[in-house]
């Protein structure tokens, strides 16, 4: 399926043939879209109403000692919370992504594009093609793949594209498997270009990615790093890819978005991120040899330099019209793994952040920062202590329990509307489904993560 898709996808909007594509949706998409999140979050408060959902968890909360005391945790979560997606949706809809006026004369900087591999035999040139199509000067682009000790024939076609490509792309090869990490520090010690731009080599680039990523680090010296829009390549694979495609959506692109206003968005992707290389330098040999409860850190790379760069005092930004395609796994189980690799390295990150965020590491936008953090991990322990409460209604009173569950689709419903503002596509309504097996299913991961952040397996190799 991927392979199909790979060469059809023009990577600059959403596909025209995507599941329900909606073409009336055009410059009206914020008007429309603000109606029916008004419209929707009304029709909470008074199903709500009808449902006694208020009155059924006073009842519920009063019927035992133990549900009373966490009566007061929960409220003020869900006040939080509510308060939270409310600031988050206005600072979102502020966003814009930046551009090149017509008529303003640019000085296009060099860029590097360091691309790590292993066993990608059946990806490794087309991604390669797709960053030397790309609308940017060619005099001014370097390509460096690693081979990062593959087993198949990745590094076959890796030369096979050096023939095409000449000297504008250079080959490392790894004799042995020594991570990613390490690949890319390599190939940043060798690279030319003041900008340095990593891609997965499961991925492929929209042409203007690079030329619109590298934007707003020509306007801002004070910006460190610039992260890409990420979609899902393989979006029709299967009922599964179809929901990535949502989660991807709102929880990266709607998350960087709103960040990306006050500059500081929290993980800038391997996937796709441009990265000013004066910057890396300050701190690119702490950040390879990073450790954690004295364990050497191997994944999060991408995620631990974009807290050093937060940590220097630099801006990080988000650019929704660099667009990079990426294959997402396709089986729960590889999901699930994925997620757990996450997690350790957002635990890990957010512990460090929480270590400097009161302190003066910029002038200006600190604050809003320390909100969103706060905001962010009230979540997790919110989200198990609630899932645990109603499956433990449903044994006391399975009426209450099922109430909830209608209710939960319309607030699941309301949420996957944000995918409509960047695709104009009917496909949102996956998100409902993926609403219940994140809160049912992937409620583990979290504490899971946390008691066993020594382990650094890769989990998805």
């Amino acid at each position: 399926m991927w392979e199909k898709t790979f060469d059809d996808i023009d990577l600059e909007t959403q596909p025209k043939d995507s599941l329900f594509y909606i073409p009336s949706f055009k410059e009206s998409t914020d008007p429309i879209l603000i109606f029916f999140i008004i419209l929707t979050s009304v029709l909470i408060v008074v199903v709500a109403i009808k449902l006694c959902i208020f009155q059924l968890w006073i009842e519920f909360l009063g019927s035992n000692p133990f549900l009373r005391i966490s009566t007061y945790p929960l409220v003020i979560s869900a006040i939080i919370i509510a308060t939270g997606i409310v600031f988050r949706t206005i600072l979102w809809f502020r966003y814009k992504p930046q551009t090149i006026e017509a008529g303003e004369e640019v000085e296009w900087p060099s860029v590097t594009v360091i691309m790590p591999a292993l066993n990608e035999e059946e990806l490794i040139e087309k991604s390669i093609n797709s960053i030397f199509t790309t609308k940017y000067p060619q005099d001014k682009l370097e390509v460096i793949c690693i081979n990062d000790g593959s087993t198949d024939l990745t590094l076959y076609y890796m030369m096979r594209a050096k023939q095409r490509y000449g000297d504008r792309l250079k080959v490392i090869n790894f004799e042995n498997n020594l991570g990613k990490r390490k690949a890319l520090y390599v190939a940043l010690r060798k690279s030319r270009g003041e900008i340095i731009v990593t891609v997965d080599t499961d991925s492929k680039i929209g042409r203007t990615a690079i030329r619109n990523l590298v934007i707003p680090l020509i306007k801002d010296e004070r910006t460190g790093a610039v992260a890409g829009r990420v979609a899902v390549l393989n979006e029709k694979e299967n009922f599964l890819t179809r929901m990535l495609s949502i989660r991807y959506s709102i929880s990266f692109n709607f998350g960087r978005a709103y960040q990306s206003v006050y500059g500081a968005v929290f993980c800038c992707p391997g996937a796709l991120t441009a990265y000013r290389k004066t910057i890396l330098k300050k701190f690119i040999h702490s950040w390879i040899n990073q450790k954690f409860l004295k364990v050497p850190c191997t994944y999060g790379e991408d995620r631990a330099l974009t807290t050093q760069i937060l940590k220097a005092g630099y801006l990080t930004r988000f650019q929704s019209n660099a667009l990079v395609y990426t294959k997402v796994p396709t089986k729960v189980t590889q999901m699930s793994m994925m997620y757990l690799r996450w997690t350790r390295s957002y635990i890990r990150e957010s512990i460090l952040f929480a270590k400097f965020m009161f302190s003066k590491y910029r002038t200006k936008n600190r604050i809003i920062p320390i909100f969103d953090f706060i905001f962010l991990n009230i979540l997790h322990p919110f989200h198990i202590f609630f899932t645990g409460i109603l499956v433990y209604s449903f044994s006391v009173n399975p009426i209450f329990f099922l109430r909830h569950m209608a209710f939960l689709v319309i607030i699941s419903f309301l949420l996957s509307l944000y995918y409509l503002r960047t695709n104009r596509s009917l496909a949102f309504l996956y998100g409902i489904p993926y609403a219940f097996i994140t809160a049912f299913c992937l409620w583990w991961i979290v504490p899971y993560a946390a008691f066993t952040m020594k382990n650094q397996s890769w989990l998805t190799r």
